[in-house]
């Protein structure tokens, strides 16, 4: 064979071989370097925190049968009546029932709150206040839900908070598992933002670990039945300032095939083209949010050093680009970033958005402070060019303009700081709407103000 030829075929077995090692590398056979987790132990106690009738053996099948095995107690709290308008709730019970019942777990092992589906996000930024119940598509304003941890509560952001709180204080858990606010489903984005909410009351002091369900439309990656694959953060949630630290639980042969055997059990929601059995792999996949802090400044900065960019708040958290309803495409409502200065008399929050804002998007800031005397609902909106401050507290309600900047694709609020004066503890999360439509959120984040 001549030379030449011998360099061709060589350089096409190269070529292949790259290409062969490139494919292999994307291909989710192994984890990465991300560290095992939850550790379980036998003085522990494990909630699992689930929005709709099935989502407790989707992400955690595995780790509540490793929970069963090693003889450590375990709850389950579904959240909502799982009524899709395609099956009855009835029978999405009975599926939890036999589902979680082949993992080992008796029927008293799981806490149905009845809370209606798709009604959460609603509950937790509009009806709060069981005087404002939201109204269900058949014109309920209460829980009819024959399996209901508390019968006749009323659709409402409180009376939900007050369940998670009851069962937390009585079940006593050393480790809570709930979604995680980068979902994009919005029961699971807004049962975070509950969890987040009663544990933050609470003063709760365990460990917590959020999973993650939806993010379309490529993770995760193949988006099909693989069992011997693993499950893989996606990397737009890896390495981000103040993100989640990811973690992964290997599940044994006897556990994925327990698994897989109880999500069977799911007959209405599980079917062979499902996307759902991606989550049959070799490990679940969990993460941790750290609490941010954020010091006080005891100087007076003038507006006008925000107003020329030589003051810009500290980022509290970055968002993922190209999430959300389009994925990025409309870029004044991808949300890139959150950023806060507490002041001695005024303080600043900001958000930046990957395009400039436009006058049909409205975005929305929403806090939750946790105060000695109660908890304070605020809700600051950008609309067409103002700002508004609307403050919630026991029985109070009250709404001004404040200052707003915008530079470039940056929005920077001015607020008083005296919603921080006990130094507290507070939750916040932004959305961008379009027409009432939500297009990107982020998850919920506790943060801490510190003398």
């Amino acid at each position: 064979m001549k030379l030449k030829y011998k360099i061709m075929l060589l350089s096409v077995l190269i070529v292949t071989l790259a290409f062969m090692a490139y494919s292999y590398s994307q291909i989710p056979f192994y984890t990465q370097e991300y560290p095992a987790g939850p550790s379980l132990n036998t003085g522990d106690r494990l909630l699992i925190v689930a929005p709709h009738p099935d989502d407790e053996v989707i992400c955690n099948g595995g780790i509540i049968g490793y929970a069963v095995e090693h003889h450590i107690p375990v709850k389950v709290v579904v959240v909502t009546d799982g009524n899709d308008t395609k099956t009855s709730p009835i029978t999405r019970h009975g599926e939890t029932i036999n589902g979680t019942k082949i993992l080992g777990l008796n029927e008293e092992d799981v806490i149905f709150l009845g809370y209606n589906d798709g009604s959460l996000r609603s509950l937790l930024n509009d009806y709060w206040d069981n005087k404002n119940p939201f109204t269900a598509p058949d014109g309920s304003k209460q829980i009819n839900y024959p399996y209901a941890h508390e019968k006749n509560a009323s659709y409402s952001g409180s009376s939900l908070t007050n369940n998670l709180k009851t069962i937390i204080n009585e079940f006593n858990p050393t480790i809570i598992v709930y979604p995680g606010g980068d979902d994009e489903q919005f029961d699971h984005q807004a049962t975070s933002g509950f969890i987040e909410h009663a544990t933050t009351q609470t003063g709760y002091n365990g460990s917590k670990y959020t999973y993650l369900l939806h993010l379309p439309p490529n993770w995760p990656s193949p988006r099909s039945y693989y069992p011997e694959y693993y499950l893989v953060p996606p990397k737009q949630l890896v390495g981000m300032e103040n993100g989640p630290k990811w973690s992964v639980f290997n599940l044994t042969t006897h556990q994925e095939r327990l698994k897989e055997e109880s999500l069977q059990a799911y007959r209405t929601q599980i079917v062979p083209s499902s996307y759902l059995l991606s989550f049959l792999r070799k490990n679940e996949l969990f993460a941790e949010y750290s609490t941010i802090n954020v010091s006080r400044n005891n100087a007076n900065i003038p507006e006008q050093d925000y107003a020329r960019g030589l003051q810009v708040p500290s980022i509290l958290f970055v968002d993922a680009a190209g999430d959300g309803k389009y994925h990025g495409k409309e870029e004044p409502w991808d949300i890139l970033s959150a950023g806060m200065d507490i002041n001695k008399e005024k303080s600043w929050i900001s958000l930046k958005t990957a395009g400039k804002p436009v006058s049909s998007a409205v975005y929305n800031v929403r806090l939750n402070i946790f105060n000695p005397e109660g908890t304070q609902r605020v809700k600051i909106s950008v609309d067409n060019g103002a700002a508004r401050l609307e403050r919630e507290g026991i029985g109070t309600s009250t709404s001004e303009e404040i200052p707003l900047i915008i530079k470039n694709n940056t929005m920077i609020m001015e607020i008083p700081s005296n919603l921080f004066k006990n130094n507290p503890y507070f939750i916040l999360s932004i959305d961008a709407t379009k027409s009432g439509a939500v297009l990107d959120q982020t998850p919920w984040r506790v943060v801490k103000v510190q003398p």
